[in-house]
């Protein structure tokens, strides 16, 4: 997440004009119907929006960590390209999600579709799993604690009196008011939103460093001795923090004890003796209200006038008759085909039927293909140790047990599983065995001489080829 916010504040002038570009006629479409209506459905839908929003900005992002800065036409031309994979579930059943964020590089960047894509999320969110969310949490309290904070300051600023009780605020709100705390929420999303897919496309690549790039890390490291070498070192900054201490007036003191006449005045001008009420309504003139003809134009007015009055007793939450239908209708609908989905899928030779599991192609970068083994596992094992390649050994070694274990053990692998992976799921499903400990022992020897370059000796290959012969299944003996 650290990472994430210096990709912001190095660029977040592009990403903020991707953010207007893509946002800008949208909200300004649903904030004059928020205001017009006074009610606050228009800016529900621009929120439940967001994912569709954020699309653009994490095209600009993925692209610039590459030296290739995208101006928003370019992204505008090419939304179809990277926008529409996955949207659909984003704006539906995985609206509400914490790790949102995150996963939403599984189908923008990835490509990934269906059942991969479920498989991937699934790996992506192992433990640490809780990061994502706690991002998510993180950004939508800084939105609103900063919404709340520009709506007070320009309470504070403007020149007329505003109710500042929150019950009025929320509840009996002007065009006024709806028009300043949507503008004043949206300034924020400027902030917020560049920020907040910033920060979740870092936990992306961070969470893949972590599953797939051990190579990558070797590879950054001996960059790092390089650097070290020639001698570049890092520079450091500091950051002041200026804390602005507001200091009220001095309290004024005690008024002084007034006089009988005063009171006496202040008493016949109270709400008792004196009543008073201010009203702000609109009505027509004299001369429109004294006319007694027919007049389309008088007609008009008065119509206009009585619209808004009705308008302003309103409920802000009150939606109209014939939306609230089609909403019924639409979850209703939605309901129904769910319920059909889910008996398709259960239907003998139905196209919906979840596929028998599968091994990956590749696990950890090898081929996990059986009709790409050698049929001679025991010759092409001596040959490779004969000629002192013994990561090829391994790995021949690796591939023939996992392709053993899958065939008489099959359990579900997703797309991109590591060997670490497979240990894990083969541990979880069959225990302790000798099979599994033995798993666990090639597994280690593999990831010593593949990852970590301190080679496995040919006889210790040789030792565990002989323990696998022994545990291997008769029917796949060499």
């Amino acid at each position: 997440m650290d990472m994430g916010t210096r990709l912001y504040r190095h660029w977040w002038r592009s990403a903020a004009l991707v953010w207007v570009v893509f946002t800008g006629l949208p909200f300004l479409a649903l904030a004059g119907l928020a205001a017009a209506w006074q009610s606050i459905w228009p800016m529900l839908l621009f929120w439940w929006l967001k994912p569709l929003w954020e699309r653009p900005l994490l095209a600009f992002y993925s692209r610039a960590l590459f030296d290739d800065y995208p101006g928003p036409w370019a992204l505008l031309k090419g939304f179809r390209e990277y926008g529409l994979n996955g949207l659909f579930g984003q704006l539906t059943w995985r609206r509400l999600s914490p790790a949102r964020g995150m996963l939403t590089g599984v189908w923008q960047l990835e490509g990934n579709r269906g059942d991969a894509a479920s498989g991937r999320i699934a790996v992506l969110l192992r433990a640490p799993g809780q990061r994502p969310a706690t991002l998510t949490f993180t950004l939508l309290t800084l939105e609103h604690l900063m919404t709340v904070a520009l709506i007070l300051l320009a309470i504070t600023l403007a020149p007329w009196q505003f109710n500042l009780e929150f019950s009025v605020w929320f509840g009996e709100q002007s065009r006024l008011h709806w028009a300043l705390g949507n503008l004043f929420w949206y300034l924020v999303l400027t902030v917020t939103e560049p920020l907040y897919v910033a920060t979740s496309f870092a936990l992306y690549l961070n969470q893949r460093t972590h599953l797939e790039g051990w190579d990558l890390q070797l590879g950054l490291t001996r960059i790092g001795k390089r650097r070290a070498a020639l001698g570049l070192s890092r520079g450091a900054g500091a950051l002041a923090l200026m804390v602005l201490c507001l200091g009220g007036l001095p309290a004024p003191g005690n008024a002084e004890q007034q006089d009988s006449k005063q009171q006496a005045v202040e008493l016949l001008a109270s709400d008792t003796f004196m009543p008073m009420a201010l009203r702000e309504e609109r009505r027509l003139k004299e001369q429109f209200r004294d006319d007694d003809g027919d007049s389309w134009w008088r007609d008009l007015l008065q119509r206009l006038i009585d619209g808004q009055r009705d308008n302003e007793r309103g409920d802000p939450l009150a939606l109209p008759e014939g939306l609230i239908h089609g909403i019924g209708w639409t979850l209703l609908v939605a309901l129904l085909a769910v319920i059909a989905w889910a008996l398709l899928r259960r239907l003998p030779g139905s196209p919906l039927r979840r596929r028998p599991t599968a091994m990956p192609v590749q696990v950890a970068g090898l081929d996990t293909r059986a009709e790409n083994l050698p049929v001679d596992l025991a010759g092409a094992l001596d040959d490779a140790l004969r000629q002192g390649r013994v990561r090829e050994a391994l790995a021949l070694l690796l591939r023939d047990t996992l392709v053993t274990f899958f065939r008489r053990h099959p359990t579900p692998l997703t797309p991109g599983a590591t060997e670490q992976d497979c240990l894990r799921a083969y541990r979880q499903l069959l225990g302790d065995t000798p099979a599994v400990v033995y798993l666990e022992r090639l597994t280690e020897a593999w990831t010593r001489t593949a990852w970590a370059h301190r080679p496995t000796t040919p006889e210790q290959v040789q030792a565990l080829y002989d323990q696998w012969r022994g545990l291997r299944p008769a029917e796949a003996r060499t």
